[in-house]
């Protein structure tokens, strides 16, 4: 984590200059309402602060009423409007793309681009969104709280996918073809640097970020949750007899034998108990589920899904 000085600074000038207004120009110096570019900048490097280390943020550019970012063969269109959804199309997979629903809360504020390419949004409350597209393709989604009062809850969705919650909490969305978009396991962190507790849920065709703080817990919070989209993205879907099939652990080493060319899985024996496990819980499920294996981005890894 960076100096906490550093941090609790900025998150504390993000929270009280942060008045946001529509912006459709990156290279206008101000706005009409007085929130110029180099305010939002301060949201944008206070984010950074925050976050664990990760790639860099890309640089994009707004194009109408939208700005447009492309990285590691990823183009991200992120709305100005809150009420329009983030919109990712990848040059690998056969061309994936998919629509991420931004949370309630932010669906009537509209967006300020800033020049490294964060998209802010800001609530009636005073809490904020910042969108960033990072240079290794994956999208990371911050949401700024800014008191105790503040919603402690963030929805998202991705359109025609259902999102399904792994024994390990990673959450990855799969849509009827099998094409999925893993979720990075979330996190939060206060004013002060301190982790935050926080989960997601599983609710009906969304996943909800929740941010657990307690009486120790100094505002503004930084919660996230990061979208992967970078590939290679490879994925198995079991149908049910398969999945039947794999409650048996030689069946299951044979399964194990994929993952080990695809992510160097060496001790089979393990993840094979973990695979028949799963195995056995899909069956006992009401209706019966279907076993989905993800190598990348998020290795090793089964989700229990919809058959």
């Amino acid at each position: 984590m960076k100096n906490t000085s550093e941090f609790s600074r900025g998150l504390i000038a993000m929270a009280v200059t942060l008045s946001l207004v529509t912006t459709a120009n990156s290279a206008a110096a101000q706005t009409d309402g007085g929130t110029d570019h180099a305010e939002v900048a301060i949201i944008a490097s206070a984010v950074d602060v925050a976050v664990p280390a990760s790639a860099p943020v890309a640089a994009g550019e707004v194009v109408g009423d939208q700005a447009v970012v492309q990285a590691n063969g990823i183009e991200a269109i992120v709305p100005l409007s809150a009420a329009d959804v983030v919109t990712v199309a990848s040059d690998d997979n056969g061309g994936q793309a998919a629509s991420i629903t931004l949370p309630s809360e932010f669906r009537e504020s509209v967006g300020t681009f800033s020049d490294d390419g964060t998209v802010v949004y800001e609530a009636d409350s005073g809490s904020a969104l910042a969108v960033q597209t990072l240079t290794d393709g994956s999208t990371r989604v911050q949401s700024v709280i800014d008191s105790a009062t503040s919603v402690h809850e963030f929805e998202y969705g991705v359109d025609g996918y259902r999102p399904y919650q792994a024994d390990s909490e990673e959450v990855v969305f799969v849509d009827a073809d099998g094409d999925f978009v893993a979720i990075a396991q979330p996190w939060a962190v206060d004013a002060n640097g301190v982790s935050v507790p926080t989960h997601y849920e599983i609710r009906g065709d969304k996943v909800v970020q929740v941010v657990q703080p307690d009486e120790s817990t100094v505002y503004p919070v930084v919660a996230d949750p990061t979208w992967l989209w970078n590939g290679p993205a490879w994925g198995m879907k079991l149908n049910r007899s398969e999945t039947s099939r794999v409650r048996d652990y030689a069946a299951a080493i044979g399964m194990c034998g994929l993952f080990a060319k695809a992510i160097a899985i060496k001790v089979c024996g393990v993840f094979a108990s973990y695979i028949v496990a799963q195995a056995n819980l899909a069956q006992g499920d009401s209706p019966k589920s279907c076993l989905f294996f993800t190598a990348a981005p998020i290795p090793g890894v089964i989700w229990r899904i919809k058959c």
